[in-house]
């Protein structure tokens, strides 16, 4: 297990789920921890202190700027410094775009994606700094299997999936928007988790139960597999091997399409090994 002694770690969404279980995970592997969530972290802040963790917490809607950024001044303020930023708060809606409640739509979006980017936006400078004090310096954006293609959910989905989408652009591009402050992102794609709203709704609803409770996985697996490949620099973290067909399949079908276009000849009159000239394409002019 690579270890994170004395680090802070950052997880927004850590009240409960697979949040609390990457400040639980942060914790075993020795870093001082701080939870944002809209929820009541208190329960969460005093398991951690009890198991011996430097831990805290504060009320923070990622949605609005403002409060993230009073979340970076209390982090600086309580712990000194931040070296591991877990963008992990996100919320879910169910049923086709054609049925969702536009209301719904925009707070999801205003949460999941927008809130994933105030984060990135506010916590890049101390980041930054962290690494330029050759310490440990990432950002780990949570998105889904969903991030991936469309699941194969009898129940779908669809703002969620979209949202997840997104979050692998966002994370695409800090990767590279950041690699040069000496910043690694890498995103965690998880499947079905057991977190507590799951248990409640597998419960619930048999056929939830058996859509859902062969493919699920212990927030703490999903917690484990996220610092490992966070430490190790895997850019996409997949965690559940139940993601892997319809994932595959989505990339096949993508680069089957792709491939479909003519190659650009190259000034030797050969086809070119790499991406082609950016200099013809007409976004790089001027």
């Amino acid at each position: 297990m690579t270890t994170l002694t004395d680090a802070v770690v950052v997880v927004t969404g850590g009240a409960t789920g697979v949040g609390l279980a990457l400040a639980r995970e942060a914790a075993v592997r020795g870093a001082r921890v701080m939870i944002a969530d809209t929820e009541d972290a208190g329960a969460a802040v005093a398991s951690l202190r009890a198991d011996g963790a430097a831990a805290d917490w504060l009320r923070t809607d990622t949605s609005d700027y403002a409060q993230v950024k009073k979340l970076t001044e209390a982090t600086v303020e309580r712990f000194g410094a931040v070296n591991v930023v877990c963008n992990n708060a996100g919320i879910g809606v169910a049923g086709a775009l054609q049925n969702v409640d536009p209301g719904e739509a925009k707070r999801l979006f205003d949460v999941n994606v927008l809130g994933m980017f105030h984060i990135v936006h506010a916590f890049a400078p101390l980041l930054k700094d962290a690494a330029a004090r050759s310490e440990p310096a990432y950002l780990l954006n949570t998105g889904s299997e969903h991030s991936l293609g469309v699941p194969p959910h009898v129940m779908p989905m669809s703002t969620y999936t979209t949202s997840k989408y997104a979050a692998l652009g966002l994370t695409d591009t800090a990767r590279r928007d950041l690699k040069d402050l000496g910043i690694g992102v890498s995103l965690l794609v998880p499947g079905w988790v057991r977190t507590e709203r799951i248990k409640a709704l597998v419960a619930a609803d048999s056929r939830a139960a058996a859509a859902i409770e062969p493919f699920a996985q212990k927030p703490s697996e999903v917690a484990e597999a996220a610092f490992d490949g966070l430490l190790k620099g895997t850019r996409v973290i997949a965690t559940n091997p139940h993601s892997r067909a319809f994932a595959m399949e989505h990339a096949r079908d993508l680069m089957a399409d792709i491939q479909a276009l003519p190659l650009l000849d190259s000034p030797d009159g050969h086809a070119p090994d790499g991406p082609g000239d950016v200099s013809q394409c007409p976004f790089a002019q001027g």
